[in-house]
């Protein structure tokens, strides 16, 4: 199942990709798994590539920011948030600069275009509705048994990712849920119904859940 989902992002980026979106899911892996197992200086020196890769990797410091709340020492906490702030800020303005040249805006800001679209087509939107429904169920079958910074990641990402998808998005772009992408399919692989071989606990070990 973790290939065939793997094979499954590779066909959904097809649709309108862009060259970053298979490292963007990368880098998001990899700074989760870090994150995960406490490497935390490793994570330090992945998340300026992460920055020049896409800028949604501000929502790592969002989730770095909720879930790292009371679980770590005040000076540690403040430092992974000023530290993320000023690189990502730092790295955003050097990229604006080198291209404030070249045509287009900023983003594009068409909620009610994006609404509309997917009302006259229902077809796609009934068969994507299917696609969420089914993900959901994968993800959030024996839920309790999931490790906190999976369930952490999940709520924290999601949200936000679909307030952007409504708000700059373009209209059925699954590609532009690519950071998400990772945790959806740790979560929901070891979980699936089968009979012959049922989902142990705790199957990503301890370490994930400290």
């Amino acid at each position: 199942m973790a290939v065939a989902g793997t094979e499954l992002f590779f066909v959904l980026i097809q649709m309108d990709r862009k060259v970053y979106d298979t490292s963007t899911a990368m880098f998001f892996a990899f700074a989760l798994g870090l994150l995960a197992r406490g490497k935390f200086k490793e994570f330090y020196l992945l998340y300026p590539l992460g920055c020049v890769n896409r800028e949604t990797i501000f929502l790592l410091s969002i989730f770095f920011a909720v879930h790292y709340f009371g679980k770590m020492k005040a000076l540690h906490y403040l430092f992974g948030l000023v530290y993320q702030g000023a690189v990502f800020m730092g790295i955003r303005l050097m990229i604006m600069k080198i291209f404030e040249g070249n045509a287009g805006q900023l983003f594009y800001f068409q909620p009610w275009h994006v609404l509309k679209e997917h009302a006259d087509h229902p077809i796609m939107l009934f068969l994507l509705m299917v696609l969420i429904a089914l993900t959901w169920y994968g993800v959030s079958r024996q839920w309790k048994e999931k490790p906190e910074i999976l369930q952490s990641a999940i709520l924290v990402l999601l949200p936000l990712q679909v307030i952007l998808y409504l708000m700059v998005g373009k209209a059925f772009e699954v590609r532009v849920f690519a950071e998400v992408y990772p945790v959806v399919w740790v979560m929901m692989t070891p979980t699936l119904p089968s009979p012959k071989y049922p989902a142990p606990c705790g199957y990503l070990g301890e370490g994930l859940n400290s």
